[in-house]
């Protein structure tokens, strides 16, 4: 994006230098006319690049920014909420898994006797 507008930029630069290789003392009056168009053209080049930047600047602003935010904060905390229970989880799994296997044990020893 910013190779672009520093593209547009430089190409209008060179509309408003533009100028004619005159045969002789005086421009023709399409010469003037086509010299004042590409002057005009440049001009409105600038206008539509500056408009651009402010279109990209404002959804930087109001959409990208917050996203971004609510991104880092919300579904950050989130992920580590989801960290967090699924290690308690393993931790009761493997006491639950531990005590199973102690009852189990138990209950063969108790049909022996």
């Amino acid at each position: 994006i910013i190779d672009l507008s520093m593209a547009v930029q430089k190409f209008s630069q060179s509309l408003q230098d533009f100028q004619f290789e005159c045969i002789g003392d005086a421009e023709t009056d399409d010469e003037i006319n086509i010299a004042q168009s590409l002057k005009e053209f440049a001009r409105l080049l600038i206008a539509v690049e500056e408009e651009r930047r402010r279109l990209i600047q404002n959804a930087n602003d109001v959409l990208i920014a917050p996203l971004e935010k609510f991104r880092k904060e919300q579904i950050g905390a989130a992920k580590d909420g989801k960290k967090k229970f699924d290690k308690e989880s393993e931790k009761y799994y493997s006491i639950l898994e531990k005590h199973l296997n102690l009852s189990a044990k138990k209950k063969e020893s108790h049909l022996q006797d």
